[in-house]
């Protein structure tokens, strides 16, 4: 039975008879997202549903994100993962314990871990990264889809519209714990982050 391959986000979005091409478009690529139809009819709804149809530009940088906190230590920690061409370029990790974000847990740490990729991006002299995060305010605060009244996500906005001027940032959600290595990755030096000494 013909199988039809809808690739919504990967290398060259669109359908594919073959899974050999298809594997092609999603192999290596980060935050690839397909699937198999019976009909083609499907496997087009499926690709323009929601699609971020478009060829991702070959000088896009990734950046995982992701955030920590230690409870004993009452401190945050941040992990950043960059790729370029499904390999690993840079990694950082660091940890902070403003008392003014305290609160707001393992969140504080993913906001600075975004921060840090862009960052990273202008030093780099890097026009284009996406950012992959799990926590949904990493994107919905950025594009103003969320209200900012905490004053981490007040932080937050404030230091993504400096450092986002003169860079093109796409957001890309990962889920949590799925088994996506460089999202392990990060977490992992998110984890390594809330046992840092905090530099001043």
């Amino acid at each position: 039975m013909a199988k039809f391959y809808a690739i919504r986000i990967g290398r060259n979005p669109g359908v594919y008879t073959t899974w050999n091409e298809a594997q092609k478009q999603v192999k290596g690529f980060p935050g690839a997202i397909f699937k198999s139809f019976p009909t083609k009819d499907e496997a087009q709804q499926f690709v323009d549903k929601d699609a971020e149809k478009k060829t991702v530009n070959p000088d896009e940088y990734q950046a995982y994100v992701d955030g920590s906190f230690n409870k004993s230590r009452q401190q945050y920690g941040s992990g950043v993962v960059i790729l370029k061409d499904d390999k690993v370029i840079d990694k950082l990790s660091f940890g902070g314990n403003d008392p003014a974000f305290i609160a707001s847990y393992q969140i504080a740490g993913e906001v600075f871990a975004c921060i840090a990729a862009l960052k990273w991006a202008k030093a780099n002299q890097v026009d284009e990264i996406a950012i992959f995060y799990d926590y949904q305010g990493i994107a919905s605060w950025a594009e103003k889809q969320w209200k900012a009244n905490a004053p981490i996500s007040q932080a937050y906005v404030a230091l993504f519209d400096e450092v986002s001027k003169d860079l093109k940032v796409r957001f890309v959600k990962v889920k949590g714990h799925s088994g996506d290595k460089f999202n392990d990755l990060a977490d992992e030096l998110a984890d390594k982050g809330t046992r840092m000494a905090v530099e001043e």
